[in-house]
């Protein structure tokens, strides 16, 4: 019981300063949402089309932060600092690039991006929102770099384990946002062009504070290394970044489809998703928190050859996770009627938060479960462990389900149909979870423990 107590307090040390800070970010996202929300529903409705995109940044910028994450946190567990101070370097560079060049791309097929959402409206409508889009849409892929750059200087800070200067970045960035949003989209009539603006500025002061605060810690350089060691960290992080990418990739291919099946019921309803995935994002921040704050943890336990220590860490961080999570979601339920007003002023969209928030945020538990599955496979150095779990809860469980949802017409159909989805993959994933610990982690400590103690005697 007191290791247990122990290893709970660990996690949440490690994991409170991050959720303060993604919930900040979360938070002001919503709010981001809300403001959009009041300029009309075409701003809302373009506001919806980046989120498979934001996804799919999220995806490259999350995969290789995840790969030099599980390398450095190692390195720092074996006292290797000349590996990980070249990794870092080399993944920080190597995804603003990458981050960089996606961004110009799209704004180059700008008019194949919009036409591919928009659909089925009249000439009207169609031109006031690609108006709309015009304007937006390369800001808010600026604001998208930004995101990247404090992004990935975080990794670097987890890896080493601090956590605590990550979250304070995450929230200074969000109250920048979150006071210059109204002054931006309303104050100087900006529109939604001003939620872009606000979220450039907040997010480029965290990276550029980071990034100057680490030149004292030495985290960053290449440290004497010649030059075939680094085409060897080089090539050791682009074998991990092309798994993990690949892995943080499906769910802006998932989100982009979602939102197709979506888009098809109608303009609400796209709006009202829109806004459902900002609620679930927000629902979201502790399980995302935790697979920030663990992943570096088990990485410095293989690191230092201490991998009986992994099961208990799982454990522990699992129950708490569902624990967690249903009484959040208890509150939601029990609130909603507070809460729903402020979200929309849409009946329609209304109307079907009314329903939803009484189910689907149930699900996010064992979401959050999966989350953490796939996070764990990448610090215990499968990747592709952790690319089929993702693959799985997303194209075998998640978007079978909600086309079967989207095709009756009725969005609180399809909303059913991702609650099941969410709550099969869960499952799924701690089963297969369970089954790795078995028969590869437990085994190897006790072979680890064994020969410490006849090296001892």
């Amino acid at each position: 019981m007191q290791m247990r107590s122990a290893t709970l307090k660990t996690i949440i040390e490690k994991t409170l300063p991050l959720t303060l800070g993604v919930f900040a970010i979360m938070m002001v996202q919503l709010v981001d949402s809300i403001f959009i929300g009041q300029l009309g529903v075409n701003e809302l409705a373009v506001h919806g089309i980046t989120l498979p995109f934001q996804a799919a940044f999220t995806g490259v910028q999350v995969g290789i932060g995840v790969a030099a994450t599980s390398i450095i946190s190692q390195a720092v567990g074996a006292k290797e600092q000349r590996k990980s101070t070249s990794i870092a370097t080399l993944s920080v560079g190597f995804g603003v690039l990458v981050i960089a060049l996606i961004c110009l791309g799209l704004i180059v097929f700008s008019d194949s991006v919009f036409s591919s959402f928009v659909n089925d409206v009249s000439d009207a409508q169609y031109q006031s929102m690609l108006s709309i889009f015009n304007v937006y849409w390369p800001l808010w892929l600026f604001s998208a770099l930004m995101v990247a750059v404090l992004y990935l200087a975080t990794c670097v800070y987890r890896a080493n384990g601090d956590t605590k200067t990550t979250g304070s970045m995450f929230l200074a960035a969000s109250v920048i946002n979150l006071i210059l949003d109204p002054i931006l989209i309303f104050g100087l009539d900006m529109g939604i062009a001003g939620a872009a603006i606000a979220s450039s500025i907040g997010y480029a002061f965290g990276a550029i504070y980071m990034l100057i605060k680490s030149r004292g810690k030495g985290w960053f350089g290449f440290n004497g290394a010649c030059r075939n060691q680094i085409k060897g960290y080089s090539f050791e992080l682009f074998k991990t970044v092309m798994p993990t990418t690949a892995n943080q990739i499906l769910p802006a291919v998932s989100a982009f489809f979602s939102m197709l099946l979506i888009a098809r019921i109608g303009t609400d309803e796209m709006a009202f998703w829109s806004l459902l995935a900002r609620v679930e994002s927000f629902m979201l921040v502790f399980s995302l928190a935790l697979t920030m704050s663990i992943p570096p943890m088990i990485g410095r336990y293989l690191g230092a050859q201490q991998r009986c220590k992994i099961p208990e860490l799982l454990n522990t961080t699992a129950k708490f996770l569902l624990v967690f999570h249903t009484a959040m979601a208890a509150l939601l339920a029990l609130f909603s009627g507070w809460i729903i007003p402020v979200i929309s002023e849409e009946q329609n969209i209304r109307s079907w938060f009314e329903v939803t928030l009484l189910f689907i945020p149930f699900s996010y538990g064992p979401l959050g479960l999966c989350m953490l599955v796939a996070s764990v496979f990448n610090a215990l150095g499968v990747p592709r462990k952790a690319l089929n779990v993702s693959f799985l809860r997303l194209f075998v469980f998640y978007i079978p389900a909600l086309w079967l949802g989207s095709i009756t017409g009725e969005m609180i159909n399809a909303v059913i149909a991702a609650t099941v989805a969410n709550v099969l993959a869960g499952a799924f994933a701690w089963f297969k979870l369970n089954a790795y610990i078995k028969t590869h982690i437990i085994p190897r400590a006790a072979a680890a423990n064994k020969q410490r103690v006849l090296s001892a005697g």
